[in-house]
């Protein structure tokens, strides 16, 4: 009976090696075979309406981003299915959740950005640009339109009408011991008077004329301090008025945006670079709303991503608005993947052959146009 139970035991054993072994083997196949394409679930990507980028017309998507990711999709071989995010910060708040596997942007590739999700090779190089508000306004009459008339009348008017006062009080202190310089007849005298104090005022006297009487010296003493006071004054008020034309005038290179209230889209790169220059950034939710601001003189100037901005400044609408200056602080822009994201690799490979073949410059060239 012993060795009928051995005999048994050891054919149980080489059923249950048997039967391992075909597990195994089934297990290796399985994991060698390629992954069907079809089988697996499409890839979510989300997508916020920004210029030429990416618009939204219904549930259709399309722009520059859109047929990016459509080639990458195609040479990865996956399905995708677009979630439409009604601003940008959506697009980084999906990523940091997890319900979105791809955020197209383009996001600026930064350290800070890197901690937080996983960032594609770039897609783009490009830099950020400037817009103000058109205005026509040159040489001479935009200078005298920008003085403080007001003021400046103001103070002249008070001085002369304390000319013409204190001109009767000197008239009067003078013309019996000095006809000469002050006529004894009214209104001849009083008008010399006068002449005598805007001299003084201008040029600290009047060779022709002198002043005898103590009390007409005194007056006299007056103005050549008051004179001293108004020509201080009135030359205060214009170094001011350009000074703050200087300041507030048009915006025409990154060097002017200190101290300027800029808009900017919200959460961007371009809130830090606009605090490193001094500028005071205003965040919109989205892009066209800041241009609405600045084309309602609420803000200085917009800073964004160069074609994007080139883009929606050509829309109709827009005629008011140019780009000036420079581009500056060149970025490379790629695509956002949650932290640790398992198609990090297919896409940047995707990524890499797209640049090397030229279709990456093709898309961007096709609706962006040639930029340097």
């Amino acid at each position: 009976m012993s060795g009928t139970r051995t005999v048994a035991c050891g054919s149980d054993m080489r059923l249950l090696v048997a039967a391992v072994g075909l597990v195994a083997g089934g297990v290796v196949q399985a994991a060698d075979a390629p992954p069907d394409a079809g089988s697996q679930p499409p890839i979510r990507v989300i997508a916020a309406p920004l210029a030429a980028a990416m618009e939204w017309s219904g549930n259709h998507p399309s722009g520059a981003m859109v047929d990016l990711w459509n080639e990458v999709a195609e040479r990865i071989g996956r399905r995708t299915s677009f979630i439409h995010a009604d601003k940008f910060t959506e697009e980084l708040l999906a990523l940091k959740a997890g319900t979105a596997d791809v955020a197209l942007g383009p996001l600026a590739i930064t350290a800070e950005r890197e901690r937080e999700f996983d960032l594609t090779h770039s897609v783009v190089h490009s830099g950020l640009r400037i817009a103000v508000r058109e205005t026509h306004d040159t040489g001479v009459w935009a200078a005298l339109r920008g003085l403080p008339w007001r003021q400046l009348l103001g103070l002249v008017a008070t001085v002369l009408g304390l000319a013409v006062l204190s001109g009767h009080l000197l008239w009067w202190f003078e013309r019996g011991h000095n006809p000469k310089s002050f006529p004894d007849r009214y209104p001849r005298g009083v008008w010399e008077a006068v002449w005598w104090i805007a001299s003084t005022i201008v040029t600290g006297g009047c060779d022709d004329k002198h002043v005898d009487g103590v009390l007409g010296r005194v007056i006299a003493f007056a103005w050549m301090v008051g004179g001293i006071v108004f020509a201080a004054t009135f030359t205060g008020l214009l170094t001011a008025s350009m000074t703050a034309e200087r300041m507030t005038g048009r915006i025409r290179g990154p060097r002017d945006l200190p101290g300027r209230v800029v808009g900017c889209q919200e959460l961007s790169v371009t809130v830090q670079v606009l605090r490193s220059r001094g500028a005071v950034p205003r965040e919109f939710a989205r892009l066209d709303d800041a241009l609405d601001a600045l084309a309602a003189g609420a803000i200085d100037a917009v800073v964004s991503e160069t074609m994007q901005l080139s883009a929606l400044v050509a829309r109709p609408g827009r005629h008011d608005l140019v780009l000036v200056g420079p581009i500056f602080e060149s970025f490379d822009f790629g695509m956002g993947l949650p932290a640790g994201s398992p198609l990090r690799e297919a896409v940047d490979a995707a990524i890499l052959d797209m640049r090397e073949d030229g279709a990456i410059e093709r898309i961007m060239t096709r609706w962006f146009g040639r930029h340097e």
